[in-house]
């Protein structure tokens, strides 16, 4: 855990420095790989939709996240693969403006499982990121980083911190935006 003290920014990702929801797109792209998955085409889509009207519940988005992780259970001996293909077509998708302004003590906090967001990393700017943790040897879902979450994970992460600018594209992230002395509302 690291001690820092100070003011931070924080960024969420998807739809704020990845034009798009990189789960949804990284699902699409798995389709293309493997056309067997488009049997979960229409959950996916559902629960993207309700995430984005900031319908969605904690328990439903972990409810998705179980039945889609035993899909990357019976995928894992290629995930990996699959995660470098794919940001290799979609690092496009991240905004410039954005990579360019983060800093090394900047946050990036997101719902997206940390395997898929290891394989871009390296293009951040930060080491200070914040994720969904997932077991990819279970599929188990160990920490949904989402909505209260996202507090819970920042405070537990940096306990003396204050969140001076918060970035976002979304309303499901008010927890975060209550706790942030201003917060910026994303649009494309």
């Amino acid at each position: 855990m690291k001690s820092y003290g100070g003011n931070m920014r924080v960024f969420d990702f998807d739809n704020t420095i990845y034009d798009g929801e990189s789960v949804f797109d990284f699902f699409l792209f798995c389709v293309k790989e493997k056309k067997s998955l488009v049997k979960y085409a229409p959950i996916v889509v559902y629960t993207t939709l309700m995430y984005e009207l900031g319908f969605l519940s904690i328990d439903k988005l972990c409810e998705l996240a179980s039945r889609m992780s035993k899909v990357i259970i019976d995928n894992k001996d290629n995930a990996e693969s699959l995660i470098e293909k794919f940001w290799k077509t979609h690092a496009k998708n991240l905004k410039l403006d954005y990579l360019e302004q983060l800093r090394e003590d900047d946050v990036i906090i997101t719902a997206s499982p940390s395997i898929l967001i290891d394989g871009i990393k390296d293009k951040l700017n930060t080491k200070n990121i914040i994720c969904s943790e997932m077991c990819i040897e279970t599929g188990k879902l160990e920490f949904l980083c989402f909505r209260e979450n996202k507090v819970k994970a920042f405070k537990e992460r940096y306990p003396n911190a204050v969140v001076e600018e918060f970035y976002t594209d979304s309303y499901n992230d008010k927890p975060l935006m209550e706790i942030s002395k201003k917060t910026y509302l994303v649009k494309k």
